[in-house]
């Protein structure tokens, strides 16, 4: 029964994996494609939403030094993030442009969801792919839009944000390299 039980584990995280990998996949091709505010701003503000719920998760449930580390920084910055693209929103240059989402897209939701069901030594490992997943995907948002917005505050905005989010893209890809060796 057990080793049933831990076989269904493993295939249900197997499959959470790939769900996350499509998923990132498809926003990261759609990211490319952003050049409206009304598309940019749901989406960047949603990464800074999903890295800040995921990095309290990981403070809360990893025992990794370094994963705990990789948390704080990227709690810390995406709430730097949220809170300069709520400044950009408020100059005049972006009237017109939505409202911040409060909540979380049922995509990004369903990685969170995944992330919390992660068990034991699993959970860093996913915390780690979907990081990985979700800068790739912020990354060429904010530069997709800073090539090709049509918001002259918002390029500022992603001009901004985009150094920060490779610099934590190279920091991710040192710790996952840092796990598996």
């Amino acid at each position: 029964m057990t080793e049933k039980r831990a076989e269904r584990g493993a295939v249900r995280s197997t499959v959470n994996k790939l769900q996350d990998v499509i998923g990132g996949v498809a926003g990261r091709a759609s990211a490319g494609m952003t050049t409206t505010a009304h598309a940019f701003v749901p989406n960047a503000a949603i990464g800074d939403l999903y890295e800040i719920a995921a990095a309290e998760l990981a403070l809360e449930r990893s025992s990794s030094p370094e994963v705990r580390a990789l948390a704080v920084q990227m709690r810390d910055d995406h709430m730097t993030s949220a809170h300069q693209l709520s400044a950009a929103l408020e100059m005049n240059e972006t009237r017109g442009a939505p409202p911040i989402p409060t909540e979380l897209d049922a995509r990004r939701h369903t990685m969170f969801e995944h992330l919390e069901n992660a068990v034991g030594d699993k959970f860093d490992g996913t915390y780690l792919d979907q990081q990985l997943l979700a800068h790739e995907e912020t990354l060429t948002l904010l530069t997709s839009y800073l090539e090709r917005g049509d918001n002259a505050q918002l390029r500022s905005f992603a001009a901004g944000a985009a150094p920060v989010v490779a610099r934590h893209l190279s920091h991710v890809k040192a710790c996952k390299a840092q796990k598996a060796s």
